[in-house]
């Protein structure tokens, strides 16, 4: 491949030189089926065709096969299949399950890899290994992208209702910007964002938690609880102001039908990762014309704008796993090509970031048509964002957590938002509702914080 670092003698040296990874596997008379799971979407076949690239040269008779699984599926499904002593090979997943499944024991190191990649060397500004999945000092995941979750905006109707530049705005200017586009333009919706019992509704919530300096579990005092804070009860009191001039389907609303209502037009500003870009560049030509991204309001008193973000690595189940040493060299082989990562990040763009500096300088990303149309957008969506990233297991960036991935599993932060919305209660009522939920996890799962 023409940009790839290093062919075949350069990996070897590189494996080599890291001092950990084995030979090439030897070939097998027979093929030999390695599963590879990863979220919903094109990504995840463009990495396992490299993979497979790699097999073809390197191990005859081993085939990777994708399998798509949505990543809050995932500890139930390898529990069962750990049970029936047949894991996938690899993972793609987000940190929160990661550190998750580290924290459980369930994952083979992969220091090996990641010096074999130069991950640290090589990762976009802002990034750090351990943010995608290293626990009490060992390395678990191989970085392999990002998702910011950002505030969209139509100028055309953010113009006519005489709106100031939103990458200037506090939580007040969004609020205001809302009614008065639902005033201006009737029936159409201010603003859109997930208040479903899912984990869109989870995502979107929690980074208004965080911008109001709230947290879940406190990391400085081991984890404990710490959800009933007045920062989270401003936050749900803010999303009930804002649920005024939303549809009122949002308390229904998972990942697709946020950016079903945006493409479509019956919402003039959202908060969503970089797929809605990418299905209006598809599919409604005149709706991402006059798309932007920005940065999320920030909060007037804290100023924080933080992003919920899927830092999203490779992990290898340990058990009963026969290829980790074919996963992990086909790894360093993909890994190590800057025109595959390039590839992965292009197949569905602008929504996979890219993790890697030379990945993010590629000629198939920097030449894309939507990079070329929509650069300050694209650059909001790949690096700009960065400092303000985080999520539910690493909160404001303070400490890792085990405990996010269960509480996702159970849509705590959504269901508090459902029972203010729906059960008419109180914002303080249902966060303290919400802490109690919060505490059980803890106390159940005491074991994963050592």
């Amino acid at each position: 491949m023409a940009e790839q670092i290093s062919r075949r003698a350069a990996l070897g040296s590189a494996l080599a030189a890291a001092g950990a990874l084995a030979a090439p596997a030897i070939a097998q008379t027979r093929e030999r089926v390695a599963r590879v799971w990863g979220e919903p979407g094109p990504y995840v076949g463009v990495f396992t065709n490299g993979l497979n690239e790699w097999a073809q040269r390197y191990a005859p008779g081993l085939r990777f096969e994708a399998e798509q699984i949505a990543w809050d599926q995932v500890y139930v499904k390898l529990t069962t299949d750990l049970a029936a002593r047949r894991p996938p090979a690899l993972i793609s997943v987000e940190s929160p399950i990661a550190y998750q499944l580290a924290a459980e024991g369930l994952l083979e190191p992969v220091e090996d890899v990641n010096r074999a990649i130069r991950a640290a060397e090589r990762l976009v500004d802002g990034f750090r290994i351990d943010d995608f999945g290293t626990w009490k000092g060992t390395q678990y995941a191989v970085p392999l992208h990002h998702q910011g979750c950002l505030f969209i905006a139509q100028s055309d109707v953010l113009e006519e209702a005489g709106l100031s530049d939103p990458a200037n705005w506090t939580w007040q200017d969004l609020l205001n910007a809302a009614r008065a586009i639902q005033q201006k333009r009737p029936g159409m919706a201010g603003f859109t964002m997930a208040l479903g019992r899912n984990l869109c509704g989870d995502y979107h919530i929690g980074q208004f938690i965080w911008q109001a300096g709230g947290l879940t579990w406190d990391p400085a005092r081991n984890f404990e609880t710490v959800f009933n804070s007045p920062a989270t009860i401003e936050a749900y009191e803010f999303i009930k102001e804002l649920y005024a001039y939303m549809p009122r389907s949002a308390v229904e609303f998972s990942f697709l039908q946020v950016v079903d209502q945006h493409v479509t037009g019956r919402t003039a500003m959202s908060l969503y990762w970089g797929r809605t870009m990418g299905r209006a560049a598809d599919e409604a030509r005149p709706i991402y014309e006059k798309m932007e991204y920005y940065l999320n309001p920030a909060h007037p008193r804290t100023g924080a704008r933080w992003s919920w973000t899927d830092i999203n690595g490779w992990v290898l189940p340990r058990r009963d796993n026969p290829f980790l040493r074919e996963a992990k060299e086909a790894l360093a082989h993909v890994m190590n090509s800057t025109e595959w990562m390039a590839r992965y990040s292009a197949s569905l763009f602008p929504n996979v970031g890219p993790v890697f500096k030379d990945q993010a300088a590629a000629p198939a990303l920097q030449q894309h048509p939507i990079y070329q149309a929509k650069k300050r957008s694209v650059d909001v969506i790949f690096t700009g964002f960065v400092p303000h990233a985080c999520n539910s297991g690493f909160e404001l960036r303070k400490g890792i957590s085990p405990l996010a991935g269960i509480a996702h599993g159970r849509n705590v932060w959504s269901q508090v938002a459902q029972r203010m919305l729906l059960n008419n209660e109180s914002a303080r009522a249902a966060v303290e509702w919400g802490h109690r939920q919060f505490e059980d996890i803890r106390r159940e799962n005491r074991r994963l914080l050592g």
